[in-house]
């Protein structure tokens, strides 16, 4: 069965229009086994629009929505946990393996860093990232803070070559920090 890869957009999945596809070559028996959105022209400005819904103070900041750390805590917790498991760790491997010429251990290595890095940011450790800073000042009674914030609407490109792990690890990056973001990975991906 060819897979069918939908666009993502303001929190609801959209086919793309008849004809504005790309046929993505199966490595092991050079047949088509994905269908992707070649997205572009006007239909891109439905991805523009849903960025500018996005506030540049973010999704979440520690003065808004401070909870979404916890509840990012809770996902990256939930799938670490998934992703620990034999046939979950098994099924990315050989995804990996289906869009990236890589042997098994390193597809394994691959799905097992990801791992490691949702369950580092695991329970409270998103709000961590968003630790400030105090500095005294020049004068009596001076001082300096800084908080670490979010950029609002950011974009992802990434590359074919860790198609699970620079992805994810990028896109929870600035979901941890309240970013809206465009994810854009290789149409083999």
């Amino acid at each position: 069965n060819v897979h069918e890869v939908k666009n993502l957009i303001s929190g609801k999945w959209e086919s793309a229009p008849v004809g504005q596809v790309e046929a993505i070559v199966d490595p092991l028996n050079g047949e088509t086994f994905m269908q992707v959105p070649d997205t572009k022209g006007e239909k891109l400005d439905q991805f523009v629009q849903s960025l500018g819904e996005c506030s540049k103070s973010g999704m979440h900041n520690p003065f808004k929505n401070p909870e979404r750390y916890w509840l990012y805590g809770d996902v990256s917790a939930a799938c670490a946990a998934r992703l620990k498991e034999p046939e979950v760790e098994d099924f990315f491997t050989k995804l990996i393996q289906r869009v990236a010429p890589k042997s098994d251990g390193q597809a394994r290595g691959e799905v097992r860093v990801t791992q490691r890095f949702m369950e580092n940011f695991g329970g409270d450790q998103p709000r961590f990232l968003a630790r400030g800073f105090s500095v005294p000042g020049d004068h009596a009674g001076q001082m300096s803070h800084g908080m670490r914030w979010p950029y609002g609407p950011v974009t992802l490109i990434t590359p074919f070559n860790f198609p699970f792990e620079i992805p994810l690890l990028q896109l929870m990056g600035a979901l941890y920090m309240g970013n809206k973001v465009l994810l854009k990975v290789d149409s083999k991906v």
